[in-house]
Parts: C-alpha cells; sequence; structure tokens
C-alpha cells in the first residue's frame, strides 16, 4: 500500500515527507491475539524533525545518539526512526491508511513550524525492560492484562502498547508502592 498526499496551495510548503508506504503489523508480543500496529516505510530521512518532535509531543523518550524518538500525539503512541514511523495498538485496522496519513501529516506539520519551535535534544531514555519488571506483581493473574507474561507485559508497557492499568494487580494496596515507582520510572501524569 502507498500513500501520498499533494496540497493546492499558494506558494511552497515545505513537506519532509512525500511518499510513504505503510503495512498493518501484527504485535510481536502476542501473536495471533488481534492487536496491530501500523509500520510506516519512509523514503525520507527524518531524523531532522526529532528534536522538534521531541518538545512537541507528549511523554517522550529521546535516545539521540540512535535517532530514536517515542512519544504520543493525540492519544496515539509513535516510534520515530530516521526512515519509519510505527504506530502503536490500533482499535480498527480498517482505519490504517488514514493512521499513516495522520502520523506523515504530524511529522510534515511540525517541520512547517520548525522556526516556531524550540528544539529539544534533551534525551530522556527508556528504562529496561527488566527494571519495569522488577516493580512488577508477577503474581498469577490469569493474564488478565491482555499479555502472555508480565516480561511481555513490560515490554509493552515500556514501548507504549499497554498502560499501567491494564495490570489490575497493580490497582491493590500492597502493590502501591510499585505502582508509584512504575508512574515515576515511566513518567505517567
Amino acid at each position: 500500500m502507498f500513500g501520498s498526499k499533494y496540497y493546492d496551495t499558494i506558494g511552497v510548503m515545505e513537506r519532509l515527507i512525500n511518499t510513504w508506504r505503510y503495512k498493518l503489523v501484527e504485535d510481536h508480543h502476542h501473536p495471533g491475539n488481534g492487536r496491530y500496529g501500523v509500520l510506516i516505510a519512509l523514503s525520507e530521512d527524518i531524523s531532522a524533525v526529532l528534536p522538534y518532535l521531541n518538545s512537541v509531543l507528549a511523554d517522550t523518550y529521546y535516545d539521540q545518539e540512535n535517532r530514536v524518538l517515542i512519544g504520543t500525539s493525540n492519544g496515539r503512541r509513535y516510534a520515530f526512526r530516521p526512515n519509519e514511523i510505527q504506530v502503536g495498538a490500533i482499535a480498527d485496522t480498517s482505519k490504517a491508511s488514514s493512521i499513516a496519513s495522520e502520523a506523515v501529516e504530524l511529522v510534515n506539520h511540525v517541520w512547517q513550524e520548525r522556526e516556531s519551535v524550540v528544539p529539544n535534544s534533551k534525551e530522556r531514555k527508556l528504562p529496561t525492560i527488566y527494571a519495569i519488571f522488577r516493580l512488577l506483581p508477577r503474581a498469577t493473574c490469569e493474564k488478565s492484562c491482555g499479555c502472555s507474561s508480565c516480561l511481555a507485559f513490560a515490554a509493552d508497557l515500556r514501548n507504549g502498547r499497554v498502560r499501567l492499568e491494564q495490570c489490575p494487580l497493580l490497582s491493590k494496596p500492597e502493590y502501591a508502592d510499585s505502582k508509584k515507582q512504575l508512574t515515576e520510572m515511566l513518567s505517567i501524569d
């Protein structure tokens, strides 16, 4: 599937991304469970926009050395790399095309507005999966969070595919300290 949008405008709009391809990708942590994301392959290198996106997105994790930015906009979780954008879990797979277009437009909009945005190169690295895992209850919960294990939940939590509230045990009083530490570690408001 290919996507591209052209606009009739007065003057020239500078677009960072002009062509892209997208596909639905199954959640590799939970094959067969019907959870999908959208992977957008880009023709252009978008590394130059990452510090600007780091300024405007919420809940960002930025690894400048590896040129990876993870952040949230309008309730969607994105991972940006030089030649790809990945959109976290989507509820309706029939909307993959419009979700891909929204992601591309987000990048192009921030790029067009970059003169009014203060770039942020401050790095925030994601905690390790194991650091998150250690704080999880790791108790028998019959996989009510939707993940195959606490380790899989930790990986998905780190990458924004699940939310802390999806672990029902963390709402119990005996796990309040762990929940607080996880909230701080993941910078969750």
